[in-house]
C-alpha cells in the first residue's frame, strides 16, 4: 500500500564506486589497451574522480505483499513469489548537470561520465541487494527493472508512486526519469 514512508540507505563512496574494468567496458574501452596509454587514463580518473565529486547517491526501499501490487507491476518471471522488494536508486540531479554540460565541449567526455554514472548506479544496486540479503537473512531473486522483458517501462511511474518519492523523482509520460541516472528495481524475496 502506497503512503508509507520509504526506508532509505545513503551509501559510502565505496557502495557505488564502479571498477574501472567495468565502467570502462561501458564506454566501449578496452581495459587491456587504456592502461596503456597515458592520455586515455588521464581523462578516465579525472571523469571517475568527477563522478565521485558530483554523484549524490540515495536508494529508497520497501518490501510489498503481492495483494498491494496491481498485476502489470510484477514481471511474469516472479509469478512464484508473494512478497516483493521495491527499490529506487539515484545519482541526483547534479550529475546529469554535469554530463549535459560537459557533451557542450566535449561528447568523449560527456560520454565517459555517463558510462561511468551507469556503472555506479549497477554497483550501488549490487552492493544493497547485498546488504538487504544480509540483514534480514533473505534470498532474493534475480532483480527485474521497467523497460526489460514484460515489464513496461511506464512502470517506473507505479513504482515512484509506491514508495511516494514524486517529489524527488519525476516519471515523464514515456517512463524516463529524472534524474536521469536514477534506477528502479522489483526482486522477489524467497521464503
Amino acid at each position: 500500500m502506497s503512503g508509507q514512508t520509504p526506508n532509505i540507505f545513503v551509501p559510502d563512496k565505496t557502495d557505488y564506486m564502479p571498477e574501472k574494468k567495468l565502467f570502462l567496458a561501458r564506454a566501449g574501452i578496452r581495459y587491456t589497451e587504456a592502461i596503456n596509454d597515458e592520455n586515455i587514463m588521464k581523462d578516465v580518473n579525472e571523469i571517475y574522480l568527477l563522478g565521485l565529486e558530483c554523484a549524490k547517491p540515495k536508494l529508497f526501499w520497501r518490501t510489498f505483499q503481492r495483494v498491494e501490487l496491481p498485476d502489470y507491476s510484477i514481471p511474469s518471471q516472479f509469478a512464484k513469489y508473494n512478497r516483493f522488494l521495491i527499490f529506487i536508486s539515484t545519482l541526483g540531479k547534479e550529475i546529469d548537470q554535469k554530463i549535459e554540460e560537459l557533451s557542450k565541449f566535449s561528447v568523449y567526455l560527456s560520454f565517459l561520465l555517463d558510462s561511468w554514472a551507469s556503472e555506479s548506479l549497477e554497483k550501488l544496486n549490487d552492493t544493497f541487494e547485498e546488504k538487504f540479503k544480509k540483514e534480514n537473512g533473505k534470498a532474493l531473486s534475480m532483480r527485474f527493472s521497467p523497460g526489460y522483458g514484460d515489464l513496461d517501462i511506464r512502470t517506473n511511474k507505479k513504482y515512484v508512486e509506491l514508495l511516494n518519492l514524486d517529489s524527488e523523482i519525476t516519471v515523464l509520460d514515456s517512463g524516463i526519469m529524472i534524474p536521469r541516472k536514477t534506477t528502479t528495481c522489483i526482486a522477489g524475496i524467497v521464503e
